[in-house]
């Protein structure tokens, strides 16, 4: 089929050539697009008489051109009927979720997802279905909003075409009146806004105006449940939770339809952990595109500011001719680059590097990818040329570990050894040295995210406390938690043995210990007792009471009923002399836990390579014989999928 298709190109392009050898670019693409219409040609041609009938539609003319010439790859669902009949489902449920509890709301909504999920839809390119009316409307409707004494009066014509033109937002949107649907809704927030100077014409406050409304009447939660995509937009507007791509697609529907010039930005892999992420952006009088969340946090208010990314795109209308020649010359590429419709802009969101490298191995592959670890497999992010046996790479983000890789067979090769590209640009190859062998300690498989580092932070001014009397009133303090510290040592000097020991927590800490262990001196074994610690616990059920913080699950964790003054610990029914301490918070359950199997692997030739496999007897784990300056991985062969790429430095995990 592949073969078919490459001969009908070339059969197109020898006969435009030999038609049209002296026409302009311009034309070219126009009457290639046309071609590739088949029996639609008839139609969109319709269109372009339509625009050249009045010169004062020169202009609309050239917007038709431009849809047209770009037509081609996007495409539609071909079963309207099943799409629409989901898509009614899902109405019908919004209408009954009305003051109804998330839990209900989201028990009704999965009935129907669900349903559905099974289907994989088939579907058709644009160009051989789009009738002239929809798009004259289309054009038109576009053209109202953009020019004087709009919010789009400081746009030119370029980027009218690809911010506010195109008769949809993105591949798989329902072709129906979303622009009239869309432009109706939230029309109040604007009225007026021409009687003061400050808000005529200013699209960041036309932007904030919709945006907020949008908010209010969606009411946004974060789900990212596997489902078909909602893509009819007045079906979009009533759903109250989704992912960040289906609230900035909304979002760009509405100002498209009200002539707001914005966009949607994504990163496809954040370089430090899992997922990506996708966003708006508003292009602003002076010029500057300026970030807002969809459905979300206004213009100009800091978004994942913390997060380091190594690529970004925006969405285009318009082809990517570099990623169209990849797609006609290689058999098989990565997601993120079986859509032409992306445009590079990582360099308006930092500061990039190009790079160029050798492959460690011959390929004749004419693109290379830089690939970033998801936490599972290495996932491609940045394209380039690979020419004359030299991969060169532009606009690349700094402060991560990349892999050099070709896409073979639907998944990634190595063609070199991952490196670092720190954060003044320079890079560091980590290929390991298996001569100047290293020891390393291991205490998680996967770094702490805010989430969680908040969690464990709750340990900052907790203490450990011993004394002779059940109700600590001679209690001695024999250590204090500046940071977090999960293995701390009590010297010689503290004494005294004593009976009863525990954690007190910190103010606000609510104790959340998950697993709290006490080894005398010269002990490798915990010591057991009894628990005491504060009665109840914040929640009602019963995995959340004190006992949690001993019974070896660092899932459960003992979640205090006030915030101050709690605490946990052992009576030990005599003194002892207690020299060790072992904390686990509140988390994820990325620390080492006691039982589980575990196996570290480092990076070598293109794949990893086992160091070999520890069940944990303790808090962290130690391997003493491993290659240094290399990158490792370490899987929890027990439970668990959440694991994170690490080098080791200076005696410590540092991720990556």
């Amino acid at each position: 089929m592949k073969k078919i298709f490459a001969l009908f190109q070339a059969a197109i392009f020898i006969n435009i050539l030999l038609m049209f050898g002296s026409c302009t670019s311009d034309y070219f693409y126009l009457e290639s697009a046309l071609m590739s219409a088949g029996s639609n040609r008839g139609e969109l041609e319709r269109v372009l008489g339509h625009y050249s009938e009045n010169p004062a539609d020169s202009l609309k003319y050239r917007a038709a051109c431009f849809l047209i010439e770009n037509m081609p790859y996007h495409y539609s669902y071909a079963d309207t009927i099943l799409l629409n009949q989901y898509y009614d489902e899902v109405d019908s449920v919004m209408a009954l979720a009305k003051g109804k509890s998330n839990e209900i709301i989201d028990s009704l909504y999965d009935s129907v997802t669900q349903k559905y999920a099974k289907y994989n839809l088939a579907t058709v390119l644009d160009i051989m279905i789009l009738d002239a009316d929809y798009l004259i409307k289309n054009i038109d409707e576009a053209f109202a909003v953009w020019g004087k004494n709009t919010w789009s009066e400081h746009v030119d014509f370029d980027d009218f075409c690809e911010l506010i033109l195109p008769y949809k937002v993105g591949d798989g949107q329902t072709l129906d009146d979303w622009r009239k649907f869309c432009y109706e809704r939230y029309e109040e927030s604007l009225a007026d806004r021409d009687r003061c100077a400050v808000f005529m014409n200013n699209p960041y406050i036309a932007c904030n105006l919709v945006n907020e409304n949008l908010r209010k009447a969606m009411n946004p939660a974060i789900n990212g449940k596997k489902v078909l995509p909602v893509r009819r937009i007045r079906t979009l507007a009533h759903i109250g939770w989704g992912t960040c791509i289906d609230y900035s697609f909304m979002a760009q529907a509405v100002m498209m339809a009200k002539g707001i010039p914005c966009a949607i930005d994504f990163t496809p892999q954040w370089p430090f952990r899992s997922q990506g992420h996708t966003w708006n952006v508003l292009k602003e009088r002076m010029g500057h595109m300026a970030v807002f969340e969809g459905v979300g946090q206004p213009v100009g208010m800091p978004h994942k500011k913390d997060h380091k990314m190594a690529k970004v795109y925006r969405r285009t209308y318009s082809i990517n001719k570099v990623i169209e020649d990849l797609l006609k010359k290689e058999k098989s590429v990565p997601e993120i680059f079986t859509t032409p419709f992306i445009k590079d802009v990582t360099d308006e969101y930092m500061e990039t590097v190009g790079l160029n490298l050798k492959p460690d191995v011959r390929t004749e592959h004419k693109y290379a990818y830089l690939a970033l670890f998801d936490n599972f497999k290495w996932q491609p992010v940045a394209l380039g040329v690979l020419s004359r046996n030299e991969m060169v790479f532009d606009k690349v983000g700094k402060d991560a570990v990349y892999l050099p890789v070709v896409w073979e067979d639907t998944c990634a090769k190595a063609v070199h050894d991952p490196f670092i590209l720190d954060v003044n640009g320079n890079v560091r190859v980590l290929a390991p040295n298996e001569k100047n062998r290293c020891k390393l300690r291991l205490y998680k498989k996967h770094p702490y995210l805010p989430h969680t580092y908040g969690e464990a932070y709750r340990m900052r001014k907790a203490k450990i406390q011993a004394s002779n009397d059940p109700e600590f009133k001679d209690a001695v303090t024999v250590h204090t938690y500046h940071t977090i510290e999960n293995d701390i040592s009590i010297p010689d000097s503290c004494g005294y043995e004593y009976r009863y020991w525990r954690y007190f927590s910190g103010d606000y800490g609510f104790v959340n210990v998950a697993e709290l262990a006490f080894f005398e001196r010269d002990s490798l074994h915990s010591t057991k007792g009894e628990i005491i610690g504060t009665s109840g616990a914040y929640r009602p059920e019963p995995e959340y009471r004190k006992e949690a913080a001993f019974d070896g699950d660092i899932l459960t964790y003992f979640d205090a009923p006030t915030p101050s003054d709690s605490w946990v610990g052992m009576d030990f029914g005599h003194p002892v002399d207690i020299a060790r301490v072992t904390c686990i918070m509140r988390g994820d359950g990325n620390e080492i836990e006691i039982g589980n199997e575990y196996e570290l692997c480092y990076w070598k030739d293109g794949d990893w390579v086992s160091l070999g496999k520890k069940i944990a007897d303790d808090i962290f784990l130690e391997y003493d014989d491993c290659p240094s300056n290399a990158l490792f991985v370490l899987h929890n062969r027990t439970k668990g999928i959440e694991e994170r790429i690490f080098t080791y430095e200076n005696d410590r995990q540092v991720w990556w």
